[in-house]
């Protein structure tokens, strides 16, 4: 049985991405398993983020832009970048340039199987893969199992950010495509929070999202509609063809994610916390942790990634995530309030956790105060809710909002679409 240095169990962006930077470091001569379900060779997502540093697949960006805009029925409120870019990369894109690199590095190796079970050896841990097993001193995971993801959910909150996105390509020129727009609320919100997301590539061609925030998905019919309609009635394009598709589902949760799932098995990606709960942006948090791993690896340290947020934007996520969950149509409010009365550059800055607390006060002064109130109510009162319901047997019969499921059993899943935000 060959033994292995690390076992990277899931090659979704989490996976791909430490395997990079393990390939650019001193370990680089290390034995690598990579073993994903799937042979990643398809556009089958897109990650976006911003930034105003240059990164180590900024000769994959496909597109970039210096300006974002929000809008709602109030009208369009543009806003300038400065010195940072909001960034695109295709997943195939990310897949060919990851997967180059790994082979040409002897000594790392990508499985295609899907994974069953992971834990704990004499060696350090093991992989259960198409009924084989794999030993390795250290296994990075960024596999969702559904049996290791049902969990009461109280005190906690979990929504989903669902979303369908057309690639279009229209006959008359229709796009700025230096402005990518972030949020267009011009939507019917249904009781949830509920906007288009539109990123330019060139005067006709376009990625247009219709993006959700609600505890469940929607028909795929729904999405569409509402596409067809935004489309057509709001933007009047006109004729357009659909070059392409992508949809996803994101969790947006303050649902804590263990650093381990063993003291060999370390989670990564989605299932180690990458995700930011209150916008879905992944891409630069798994770059952070991947870099931090790869640099506790080469000291001889404990590979442990510290926590993607710190304690008080946990909170600030916990208020938010209650306010979409339980009054979802407080939602377009609020961002309208946020949009309108800040500068786009510290919004960024306050989704990066960037700002200071001074900074902090005024954007949450700018914002509509009794949603938050009512929010932090609930929000100090669900511990106590916790505590009396736990004498109780609670079944999913009973009361079916306490038990949730991530997703299905699939190497990779711990990375969705990067494609929207918020």
């Amino acid at each position: 049985m060959k033994q292995y240095d690390y076992i990277l169990a899931g090659g979704g962006c989490a996976g791909l991405s430490l395997a990079y930077y393990l390939t650019q470091s001193s370990l680089r001569n290390k034995r690598v398993l990579i073993i994903d379900a799937e042979k990643k060779e398809h556009n089958d997502r897109t990650w976006c983020f911003w930034t105003d540093q240059e990164t180590a697949f900024d000769d994959i960006v496909i597109r970039k832009w210096p300006e974002l805009s929000f809008i709602d029925e109030r009208g369009e409120r543009p806003g300038s970048l400065r010195n940072l870019h909001y960034k695109m990369i295709q997943g195939v894109d990310f897949y060919r340039k990851v997967k180059a690199t790994i082979d040409s590095t002897p000594g790392f190796e990508i499985l295609q199987a899907t994974i069953t079970e992971t834990g704990e050896s004499e060696s350090g841990a093991y992989v259960i893969a198409d009924g084989r097993r794999f030993d390795a001193a250290w296994v990075f995971n960024s596999v969702i199992r559904d049996e290791s993801r049902k969990a009461h959910c109280e005190p906690h909150h979990f929504l989903l950010q669902h979303f369908v996105g057309w690639w279009i390509r229209t006959e008359a020129p229709l796009f700025e495509p230096g402005k990518g727009i972030l949020m267009d609320f011009r939507t019917p919100q249904y009781r949830s929070t509920r906007f288009m997301y539109v990123l330019p590539l060139s005067e006709r061609e376009a990625l247009v999202e219709y993006t959700v925030f609600s505890p469940q998905k929607l028909h795929i019919r729904n999405y569409e509609q509402a596409l067809e309609s935004y489309l057509s009635d709001t933007l009047a394009v006109g004729a357009y063809t659909i070059t392409g598709r992508e949809q996803g589902a994101i969790p947006m949760t303050d649902l804590p994610f263990p650093s381990t799932r063993s003291p060999h098995v370390v989670n990564i990606g989605t299932v180690g916390g990458a995700v930011k709960p209150t916008t879905g942006y992944a891409f630069q948090n798994i770059q952070k942790q991947a870099r931090q791993i790869v640099s506790q690896l080469e000291a001889q340290e404990i590979p442990l990634p510290s926590a993607t947020s710190g304690r008080r934007f946990r909170f600030y996520d916990s208020l938010l995530l209650s306010i979409l969950q339980d009054y979802g149509k407080e939602g377009m409010p609020i961002f309208s309030a946020l949009f309108r009365k800040n500068d786009m550059v510290r919004i960024l800055r306050f989704l990066n956790e960037e700002t200071s607390l001074m900074e902090e006060a005024r954007i949450f002064a700018s914002l509509p105060v009794a949603p938050f109130i009512k929010a932090l109510i609930r929000v100090k009162l669900r511990p106590k809710w916790r505590k009396l319901l736990a004498g109780q047997r609670l079944s999913k019969e009973k009361n079916p909002d306490l038990i949730y499921e991530l997703g299905p059993a699939k190497a990779g899943a711990g990375e969705h679409v990067q494609g929207t935000i918020l």
